[in-house]
């Protein structure tokens, strides 16, 4: 297996799924091994939840959570190449959807601003698509709502 075609193990290249297939872990380990992941991110402990989406997704897991928080983790290491591509397969298995709720909301616009930051990064400008997407991301800005102080 060693080669020049080898990947770089930086490099978790993910097939295209149209749909989230069945989980190989029984729920409860996988709800666990998630809160785990979180928390991680929440700690900024970013290559222990980058080897916690890799081993989850050896295990077979490709939800829409997993690779938000996979699109999260590459944007946070700065592997803006891997957080593009990221968030492409998560808009194909999960698209965001204008009508959504709070939390969706929320993701999709995490998702935009993490398009339009990794293509800035790697081209030095912002493309059509990551334009879109950055104006997505402000349009959609945190708002206020009356109960709020």
């Amino acid at each position: 297996m060693d080669g020049p075609d080898e990947l770089p193990s930086s490099a978790l290249v993910l097939p295209v799924i149209q749909t989230v297939p069945s989980s190989a872990l029984p729920p409860l380990e996988r709800d666990y091994l998630m809160i785990a992941l979180f928390v991680r991110i929440q700690h900024l402990r970013f290559a222990e939840a980058d080897i916690l989406i890799r081993a989850l997704l050896t295990a077979g897991e490709v939800t829409p959570d997993l690779l938000f928080a996979k699109a999260v983790v590459e944007n946070a290491m700065g592997a803006h190449e891997a957080a593009l591509s990221t968030v492409r397969q998560l808009e194909q298995l999960s698209p965001a959807m204008a009508e959504a709720k709070t939390k969706a909301t929320r993701r999709a616009r995490m998702r935009a601003y993490i398009k339009a930051r990794a293509s800035f990064a790697l081209t030095g400008e912002l493309d059509d698509e990551a334009r879109a997407a950055l104006d997505f991301y402000l349009r959609h800005g945190s708002r206020k709502r009356s109960g709020d102080t």
